[in-house]
């Protein structure tokens, strides 16, 4: 049976350790639970702002109306560690019930701690329950932490390494291209 994103939803947080021990969870953003003012304070305080293919914006009208289309549109995850949000995590449809893209920032403190790799394996996860066959992201040919990070959890490049680069990963075993 194939789950399409409205119908789909996490069954509870994942309660994981970073790599020095340190409890963190995943779950769904739930504004109901007044999610968006710790995951708008996650935005300010990241550096560098639009370092990462102009993302975060810098001023902080556009990063509002950027986070706001992103909870709008997307299948969003935090990562909280300290009773604060550390990462976020967002599937948004390009096909529906097909193709996603992906895109995940972990705040500067709490980054080289294994938060991004969970929150892309976690990702990478639901993204196949919510029956979607592929998971597209882009990133800076430079970036080669996150390189590494994504094909780790199986994501693969496609297409030639310029200043940008596409990865994929084909979920349930299927052979979609790009």
């Amino acid at each position: 049976m194939t789950f399409c994103p409205s119908s789909y939803t996490l069954r509870g947080p994942i309660i994981l350790k970073d790599k020095f021990g340190s409890p963190f969870l995943i779950r769904l953003y739930q504004k109901e639970k007044g999610d968006y003012v710790p995951l708008k304070e996650m935005y300010q305080g990241f550096e560098p702002k639009e370092a990462t293919q102009g993302l975060p914006p810098r001023s902080d009208c556009s990063r509002e109306r950027w986070l706001k289309s992103l909870l709008r549109g997307g299948t969003n995850l935090l990562a909280i560690m300290e009773e604060k949000v550390v990462g976020h995590a967002v599937l948004l449809e390009i096909e529906p019930c097909r193709r996603c893209e992906y895109l995940v920032f972990v705040h500067q403190d709490y980054q080289n701690r294994g938060i991004g790799t969970a929150l892309t394996r976690v990702v990478r996860d639901l993204a196949e329950e919510m029956g979607y066959c592929q998971i597209w992201l882009t990133v800076e040919a430079i970036n080669f932490k996150a390189i590494h990070v994504y094909e780790k959890v199986g994501f693969c490049l496609v297409g030639p390494r310029e200043v940008e680069c596409e990865m994929v990963i084909n979920l349930k075993g299927g052979d979609e291209g790009p």
